[in-house]
């Protein structure tokens, strides 16, 4: 395998929503029509639910042209293999009240979101994604960056986001965690993490 990360540019949008296309989700078919559309909207899930894949393709196509849908494509060699949505956290409006008080008024980063083609299932395509994105946050002025693994024993398909190690390889420390979800932090500036009730 020849990898290599590509920032989604308009120039790649089409690259991406072709990739996103070109999968087949049988363990969730509901995902294929998503196209990582999900945590950039604030419709109720009614709503939601009633979407087309068509429409969230399209409107993906223009939010990357507008700059707004950020992230990182795998390649090997001329095959797009993989992606991460990792965007300011801003950008991810459907969490913006869980967010917020992580937040408080810094610059923050989110990585939400692989879709690893799954022939290269397994192979670090994820871990690369996600050295990239982090390198790139911290040369764009960010303050840090937050993820919100799943961790759930058995369902492997809920590992979309991430897995806890690794964000562990990569420093992030696990500051709350809510059932499944474990919100994990990595900073870059000093002045302490940034939220109050940290475990433990």
């Amino acid at each position: 395998m020849k990898l290599s990360i590509e920032r989604l540019t308009p120039n790649l949008a089409k690259t991406y929503v072709d990739y996103v296309d070109g999968l087949s989700f049988e363990h969730e078919p509901r995902w294929s029509s998503c196209f990582c559309r999900w945590y950039h909207t604030e419709c109720s899930i009614e709503e939601w639910q009633k979407r087309t894949a068509a429409e969230n393709r399209q409107e993906a196509l223009e939010e990357i042209a507008r700059g707004n849908m950020r992230g990182y494509l795998a390649f090997d060699q001329d095959k797009c293999i993989g992606w991460c949505n990792a965007n300011n956290a801003q950008q991810f409006v459907r969490l913006r009240s869980h967010l917020e008080p992580f937040i408080e008024g810094r610059k923050i980063g989110c990585v939400i979101c692989f879709i690893i083609h799954p022939e290269y299932r397994g192979r670090g395509v994820a871990r690369q994604l996600l050295a990239r994105a982090i390198e790139d946050f911290k040369n764009d002025g960010y303050d840090g960056v937050l993820a919100l693994p799943v961790e759930m024993e058995g369902d492997r398909q809920k590992m979309y986001r991430g897995t806890l190690a690794m964000y562990r390889e990569q420093g992030f420390q696990l500051i709350e965690e809510h059932d499944s979800v474990r919100v994990m932090f990595l900073e870059f500036v000093e002045g302490g993490l940034p939220h109050e009730n940290i475990p433990g």
